[in-house]
């Protein structure tokens, strides 16, 4: 991108989804365009992009420059113009339309004021690069993709189940651990990951969703979902987004899902909730009395604690834990331990 920028006189380039939901995944850039896609991402621009009226063009003609959908009028009333593309002091563009699989991108070169409009010769140059982005989106996908089999074989090494999940939630891979675990109450469906039980599914189906979509890999994980299996601890599925140079809007892998089997764990419950919820101590010894259906006070009382403190620890684990109230800690800890929850708890 820095090359086809400097061979066409524009300060940078990036890779953007036609399809705008797709724009917030992880955008390829140079870095003269650093600072503009990171305000178009964050403050919202991707869905009001001004631009986006010449996609009809970009897909029929596989280019498209500003002067084909905005008048200098309409430039000098924008917001779009003067609010994202001015501040940050650029004007024109040319979009340059192909394939990387089933996406469909296009290379957003971008101009200054001074450097003017890309005139009709410069666009009949870049349409003639189609082919070449197309091959070099090919192959960096297929990289990407390779590097997450690698670290879905890592998870193998350490005896882990892994399943690697694209943009729209479908497996695409899952190693030999995650093989002999998926079946019964967890099952890939058409190429989903489902569980039996009715909230169970809804609860892994949002956690997939919600690892798709999170780009910051560094953000504190997501609670993992219980699936219960009758008789037999639960299985705990975790959904980690990928970042790096595993994720941006070429990689076919978006995030991957990781299941322990809590039956080949031999900790305590009170260190099972901990290590799975990131509790502290303190909190997994008041979360395990609260779950067998002990009232909040009578806890406090047996840990010694202020029931105040109880309170506030509360609102931590039903932070940590994804819940929002006792009765489901309790049915959250049974599908765990694979018991059947108490019934009677209030809140």
């Amino acid at each position: 991108m820095d090359k086809i920028s400097a061979a066409t006189g524009a300060v940078g380039a990036a890779l953007i989804p036609i399809n705008t939901s797709d724009r917030p995944l992880g955008l390829v850039v140079s870095a003269g365009v650093a600072e503009l896609m990171d305000r178009y991402i964050k403050e919202g621009w991707y869905e009001h992009d001004r631009r986006d009226r010449g996609i009809p063009r970009l897909l029929s003609t596989g280019i498209t420059v500003d002067q084909d959908h905005t008048s200098p009028e309409e430039m000098r009333r924008s917001r779009f113009y003067n609010d994202l593309l001015g501040r940050c002091g650029f004007r024109w563009f040319a979009g340059v339309a192909f394939d990387a699989g089933e996406d469909n991108l296009y290379l957003a070169i971008q101009r200054s004021p001074k450097q003017g409009p890309f005139r009709p010769a410069e666009q009949r140059r870049l349409l003639a690069l189609r082919p070449s982005l197309t091959s070099a989106a090919t192959v960096g996908r297929e990289l990407g993709f390779v590097r997450a089999l690698g670290i879905s074989d890592a998870f193998e090494m350490m005896e882990t189940a892994a399943l690697l999940v694209d943009r729209d939630g479908r497996v695409v891979s899952t190693n030999k651990v995650a093989d002999k675990l998926v079946g019964g109450q967890l099952r890939i469906v058409n190429r989903h990951l489902i569980a039996d039980d009715r909230n169970a599914a809804s609860a892994l189906r949002q956690l997939i969703e919600r690892a798709i979509v999170n780009a910051d890999a560094g953000a504190t994980m997501m609670p993992p979902v219980a699936v219960a299996r009758p008789g037999r601890r639960a299985l705990a599925v975790y959904a980690v987004p990928l970042s790096g140079v595993v994720r941006d809007v070429l990689a076919a892998v978006r995030a991957i899902v990781v299941i322990r089997d809590l039956e080949e764990c031999s900790m305590s419950p009170e260190a099972h909730v901990r290590n799975l919820f990131s509790l502290t101590s303190a909190e997994a010894k008041l979360a395990t009395r609260v779950a067998s259906g002990e009232h909040l006070e009578f806890a406090a009382d047996a840990l010694g604690i202020a029931y105040q403190t109880a309170r506030n620890q509360m609102q931590a684990i039903f932070a940590k834990t994804d819940t929002h109230r006792q009765a489901e800690i309790v049915a959250l800890f049974a599908r765990l331990q694979g018991a059947r929850p108490l019934h009677g708890q209030s809140a």
